[in-house]
């Protein structure tokens, strides 16, 4: 359902069927995602709240998205995930300076 909603309706973004999606119990991080085994992890420990949770969704997407793409950097907060981030950040009410 999140594929469908800008700004990643607008991306290459594989069918969700193909990507996994797990809640770990890791208070390090928020999430990740790992490429490997096309997984978006959410982490329990970390996220408590929808909002918080959606956020890291979001923002594990991008990590996706950058991936699908095949931009070696898809890991990284560098250019091109800053851009993609400030469109959903505008549309959804999100701190654009939250990483």
């Amino acid at each position: 359902m999140a594929c469908q909603m800008a700004p990643f309706n607008k991306l290459p973004m594989p069918k969700s069927s193909k990507v996994n999606f797990k809640v770990i119990k890791n208070p390090d991080i928020y999430g990740c995602f790992d490429e490997e085994e096309m997984e978006i992890q959410i982490s329990s420990n970390a996220c408590g709240h929808f909002t918080t949770i959606f956020q890291t969704l979001l923002h594990e997407m991008v990590h996706l998205a950058l991936y699908v793409r095949g931009d070696d950097d898809f890991h990284l907060h560098g250019e091109k995930f800053l851009r993609i981030k400030a469109v959903y950040s505008e549309l959804y009410n999100f701190d654009p300076k939250a990483i």
